[in-house]
């Protein structure tokens, strides 16, 4: 079926949409409440962002699925996105699935241990742990704490305890050796434990060390008081916040042009108790919004504890959907807020500055890799820690201009960049001009002893590379490794082959010649936007000998433009030119108009 008729059989009920392309892979999955609206209104014209512009152009099909429920359509379209890795989505960057602590309180006697995969099975799931360590550290503290069973599956009785009980981490149910009751209350106090609501946990376990005590059961009261101790020395290492007694969550998000980094500080009873961090996949700017809207769904929708009150850093796009979904899943109101002054607002710059942080940092690990991995594709002699990127800028020949930019073990060193007007060429010929570029930088290199590149690159195909290699030839440098990297399809050339090199698209070593090719795109084309705003700002009268910046002003000022000084004899009229000065100005004009 046609996608035109497609769009004439849309219902208008929630639901779940695939966009894909003419190959029939998934492009993009969305989730609407009513399917016939929200995939209509990318066929009708608008001022579409560039990125869904892209998007909009590559639809040659489209599939839907229609839910009883908008909560449905959320879980449905979070699973399809993990699924399908849609390319125009927001994805978590990590293919993988993050640790959760699994309590499985429909069980009479509940199991806790960890798992990759939550299920709506009833159970309580607490994370995602972005460290894995951590959450082992975790578990074994509650094991301590509260001596739950971990055997998975199904509850069975046995004839004698595993070795568990033996080293005091599983109060052993199997064996009869604790009540049902007693038991109940070891899960609650997990679960307070992990809920991060100390204060509620401390009343608790006193209340009960008490009554232990008054029933003179006074070893089960002396692991009470050694528990109590424990969470009060946990309690006593969180930050004090300005949320008195209160439960919050606080999400903020660093992004750049291609990935984005979400924080989010747990604060629980006042304090905060923790921080996550996740990295995301996230092409093109100005989508903190879209980033937003996708990192709360995906994150909310797999946990078991959702606060009154979530505080973000800018709004979601689905703000009203989200906010109803996640009050129908925790059967509470649950407020979304963007906070525009005092603390809350600092605590959302603090939760930003470490995301921020964190990205950079995950940035630099990402750049050992990429030249590590440029070493392999390019098969190099060793990793390319100096990489100098060339590009030329002009139009149709005219104020040519080309750009040196220099990165250091994969970072951008702007105090060595370097331009140049282009002088030897005429007319539009891009090849001579990364030639004489080329040729003027690294003499000058040699003269001043300055150190060489260990690759170099050239914005363009086959033929760049090709002119290129005849100047480092001609210099003795062509021991230096030097590619070129083709725009339309990112395709990597090296001098020696004619067919470009088969680099995967998402791999960190592409990644890096692209923003090196890049950059010195952008550096050359500054230079010439300037160049020729210098030109277009002169005037005829700058050449005439005598006339300094002051008359220069006095007769624009006065003419609005050299044509009229041309046509008028009011020249001599204005104080300060005179007759002889009016004369020799005139004279000029005529002479070279």
């Amino acid at each position: 079926m046609e996608i035109e008729k497609k769009l004439t059989h849309l219902p208008d009920k929630p639901g779940v949409y695939f966009l894909k392309d003419k190959e029939g892979k998934v492009l993009y999955v969305g989730k609407a409440l009513s399917l016939k609206k929200r995939v209509s209104s990318y066929f009708q014209r608008a001022n579409f962002s560039p990125r869904i512009e892209s998007l909009v152009c590559q639809i040659k099909d489209l599939e839907w699925t229609v839910t009883d429920s908008e909560t449905e359509a959320f879980l449905l379209e979070s699973n399809l996105i993990k699924h399908h890795h849609p390319r125009y989505n927001v994805q978590l960057r990590d293919d993988k699935s993050y640790p959760y602590i699994k309590i499985s309180s429909s069980e009479v006697f509940a199991c806790l241990f960890l798992t990759r995969n939550p299920k709506e099975d009833g159970s309580l799931y607490f994370g995602p742990y972005t460290n894995v360590k951590a959450a082992k550290k975790i578990l074994l503290l509650i094991h301590r704490l509260f001596p739950l069973r971990r055997c998975k599956g199904k509850f069975k009785l046995r004839s004698r305890p595993c070795l568990n009980y033996h080293i005091k981490e599983c109060s052993a149910p199997c064996v009869g050796n604790i009540a049902k009751k007693e038991y109940s209350s070891l899960v609650k106090g997990a679960v307070l434990f992990l809920r991060g609501h100390y204060g509620t946990l401390l009343r608790r376990l006193e209340r009960e060390m008490e009554e232990v005590s008054q029933r003179e059961k006074f070893e089960r009261a002396a692991k009470l008081r050694d528990s109590i101790r424990a969470i009060h020395r946990i309690s006593q290492t969180q930050k004090v916040t300005s949320f008195p007694q209160e439960d919050r969550d606080l999400v903020a998000i660093a992004s750049d042009d291609e990935e984005a980094c979400v924080v989010v500080f747990l604060i629980r009873e006042g304090k905060v108790i923790g921080k996550k961090h996740f990295l995301l996949k996230a092409e093109g700017r100005n989508r903190e919004k879209e980033i937003m809207t996708f990192f709360l769904k995906q994150y909310y929708s797999r946990v078991s504890f959702v606060p009154p009150q979530i505080i973000l850093q800018n709004e979601p796009t689905e703000s009203t959907s989200i906010k109803r979904w996640l009050s129908e899943k925790q059967e509470s109101k649950i407020k979304l807020r963007v906070p525009k002054r005092g603390e809350k607002l600092k605590l959302i710059q603090l939760a930003k500055k470490n995301a921020w942080l964190i990205l950079q940092q995950e940035k630099e690990k990402d750049k050992g890799k990429a030249l590590l991995q440029l070493k392999e594709y390019l098969k190099l002699k060793k990793k390319p820690l100096i990489i100098e990127g060339f590009d030329i800028s002009n139009i149709k020949g005219k104020e040519a201009v080309g750009s040196v930019v220099v990165f250091k073990e994969g970072k951008a060193k702007k105090s060595e960049y370097r331009k140049f007007k282009i002088k030897t060429v005429r007319g539009v010929n891009d090849f001579a001009m990364l030639s004489e570029i080329l040729d003027r930088r690294y003499r000058r290199s040699m003269e001043e002893k300055q150190p060489l590149p260990q690759l170099i690159l050239v914005d363009g195909g086959k033929g760049q590379v090709s002119s290129c290699l005849k100047v480092t030839k001609k210099l003795n440098l062509d021991y230096i490794p030097l590619v070129g990297l083709a725009k339309k399809f990112e395709e990597v050339y090296l001098p020696s082959r004619s067919l470009p090199l088969n680099i995967p698209q998402d791999s960190a070593g592409l990644k890096l010649l692209k923003e090196v090719r890049d950059e010195a795109h952008l550096f050359a084309h500054s230079y010439h936007r300037k160049t020729r705003g210098k030109k277009t700002r002169s005037s005829s009268l700058d050449a005439i000998p005598g006339i300094g910046k002051k008359t220069k002003k006095l007769l624009l000022t006065h003419f609005k433009s050299v044509r009229s000084i041309k046509d008028t004899e009011e020249l001599k009229l204005i104080p300060g030119i005179g007759k002889k000065r009016a004369r020799k100005i005139l004279e000029y004009l005529k002479t070279y108009s």
